[in-house]
Parts: structure tokens; sequence; C-alpha cells
């Protein structure tokens, strides 16, 4: 076997050959239809919701549904909701550069963010038609992985969750294997840089502060109940996991 083949922990190598996948997915995107810019969003809300069924004919069988939200609001606009809008003002809540002396350079171009994103995943075995009664796993390759500046700044990519006890040797602490629950959260602020970085200022660029909460655990397939669950998804149990392995960061 190749080099990463032996590297690789029982719980992947175990899900090496091939395998045959049918899904259905839906889902309801808002694609930034309703924030002022898409890439780099000062003001109004953005969220996506996306659920997919695996299930026969196949080897794979779950049902997945994850989602998100996220807000951006102007500190300068709450100023002006507050005290009234200034006559020098044009009516949308910001002030121009050459007004930037009049105005703290702590609230000019301050935006709020806040994000909020979540996920759970459920093994299906279609009364046996997938997989069996006693044993339905979902693959690694289906299951939900946070972290990295995407996700949970301040680790690495897939850097928090379920990890085997060993693998590669570039992978601290072992590699991960996925989790059926996860939520991740942001607070941050931003603000754009001073008018004597002209050339950042003019291109968009912010300084941001933040800070990020989240976790992945694997909760074994007892997320909604049934056959194989002896604590549904609403049980202390499992709450208790996601609040006991939970991670914060700021920076």
């Amino acid at each position: 076997p190749p080099p990463c083949a032996r590297a690789s922990p029982p719980e992947i190598a175990r899900e090496a050959g091939t395998s045959l996948k049918h899904s259905a997915t839906a889902g309801v995107l808002w694609n930034g239809c309703f924030v002022d810019d898409r890439y780099d969003p000062t003001m109004g809300c953005d969220a996506h919701l996306v659920g997919e069924v695996a299930g026969p004919p196949g080897d794979v069988g779950f049902a997945k549904l994850k989602g998100g939200c996220s807000w951006h609001f102007p500190v300068e606009l709450l100023r002006g909701m507050a005290f009234g809008v200034d006559g020098d003002d044009d009516g949308s809540g910001y002030v121009d550069d050459d007004d930037e002396e009049e105005h703290s350079p702590t609230v000019i171009g301050t935006t709020l963010h806040s994000s909020f994103n979540c996920g759970v995943i459920r093994p299906l075995t279609f009364n046996g038609l997938v997989g069996n009664d006693n044993d339905s796993v979902v693959p690694s390759s289906d299951r939900f992985f946070v972290g990295g500046p995407g996700q949970l700044r301040g680790f690495m990519p897939a850097g928090i969750g379920p990890r085997a006890s060993r693998g590669g040797s570039s992978v601290p602490g072992g590699d991960a294997l996925g989790g059926d629950l996860f939520y991740t959260s942001t607070l941050a602020a931003s603000i754009p840089f001073p008018s004597y970085f002209a050339k950042l200022r003019h291109n968009g660029a912010r300084l941001f502060g933040f800070a990020n909460a989240g976790t992945c655990v694997a909760t074994g397939g007892s997320l909604l109940g049934g056959q194989q669950s002896s604590s549904p998804l609403l049980s202390l149990p499992v709450w208790s996991q996601v609040l006991q392995s939970s991670r914060l960061t700021v920076g």
C-alpha cells in the first residue's frame, strides 16, 4: 500500500474501496441579495439553508441539514437613529471623508457583524436497504468538519472535533474524523483604514476585531431518537457534550 495508507487510522482505512451514493439536495440561498456588497458587506443580512437525503439504491443513507445567517449593521446608522441625521449628511447614515474631522474617528465607517451556522446529520438504514439496522455509519466525506479562517478563526482547517488516536505526521492529535453536529458563531466589528492609508482605504481594506465560538461533535447517530438512539437531539447529554466541547477565540 502507499505511504498515506500506512499512516491512515483504522477509522479512515476501513472506508477504503468503492461505494455508491444516491442523494437529493435542495436549499434556499440568498447569495448576498440583501447586503450592500456580496464580498465585503457593511450593511444588510444574508442566509442559507440546505438539506440532503441519501438513500437506496446505494451504500449510504443519511439525512443532513445545515444552514446559517449573518447580519451587518453600520454604527453610524445607529447614531443617526439615536440622535437624528446630521444636516451635512445625505441621509444615508454615512459621512464623507471631507467631514471626517468633525466626527469621532472610532465611529465613522464602523460596522458590527454577526453570524451563526449550524448543521446536523442523521444516519438512515431505510429498513435495511442501506447498511443494516444495527450499524449505519455516515461516511467521513459527508460529515461536518470545522476549523480554519472560513469557519472558526484561530484553528487549523478541520482542527476541532472528533479525532483518531493517530494520523499523519503533519496532523497534531491525529486525523480529523468529522462530526454529526456542529455550530459556529461570530461577533465582530470592522473599521476602514485611516485616510493616511489611502491605497488600502480606497480598495476597501478594513481592520477587524472578532470573537468566535463553535464546536463539532459526534453523537453516534443519536440525534433524533429511534432504534439506534438512547439520547434524542434535545436531550441533556447531547447538549452537555456541545457546551463542554465548545471553543472560543478572539483576535
